[in-house]
C-alpha cells in the first residue's frame, strides 16, 4: 500500500522505474501498479504529477513524497522521459514533440499515461501467452 507524505499528488502520475513506467490516474490504480513490480530496495524513484511537480516515491518506505531536488518538470522533459522508457520502445511508440505550445501540461500527461497503461496491458498479454 502506498502511502502520501505531507499531501497528495494531482493524478494524474507517471513514475520512472528505471526505465519502466507507471502510470495511474487514482492513487488506487497507482498503488496496485507498484505493488505489482519488482522495485530495487532502498531507491527513489522519480514521480511527476498533473500540476507538473516532481516527487519522488521512497521505496523503503512505500511512500510518495514531495520532498525531491526536481521540483518541476516541463512538456519536453516529460515527452523525453516517455519517448526514451523502455515501455515505449517495446510497444513501439513515440509521443510528438510538436505543437506543444497549443498543449496543457495536464493534457500531455493524461496523453502519455493512457499509452503507458495501454502498452503495460499488451506487454502482459504478451507474457500471458
Amino acid at each position: 500500500m502506498i502511502r502520501f507524505f505531507y499531501r497528495n499528488p494531482k493524478f494524474p502520475v507517471l513514475c520512472d522505474v528505471h526505465g519502466v513506467l507507471i502510470g495511474a490516474r487514482t492513487p488506487r490504480q497507482f498503488s496496485e501498479a507498484i505493488g505489482s513490480i519488482k522495485l530495487p530496495a532502498g531507491g527513489h524513484l522519480p514521480l511527476v504529477d498533473a500540476a507538473a511537480e516532481g516527487w519522488t516515491l521512497v521505496v523503503d518506505y512505500m511512500t510518495v513524497s514531495p520532498l525531491t531536488s526536481k521540483k518541476h518538470w516541463t512538456k519536453k522533459e516529460v515527452i523525453a522521459v516517455f519517448n526514451g522508457s523502455k515501455t515505449a520502445r517495446r510497444a513501439g511508440l513515440e509521443y510528438p514533440l510538436s505543437s506543444l505550445s497549443s498543449k496543457r501540461f495536464d493534457r500531455i500527461l493524461r496523453d502519455i499515461v493512457e499509452l503507458v497503461q495501454d502498452a503495460n496491458k499488451s506487454v502482459e498479454k504478451d507474457r500471458a501467452t
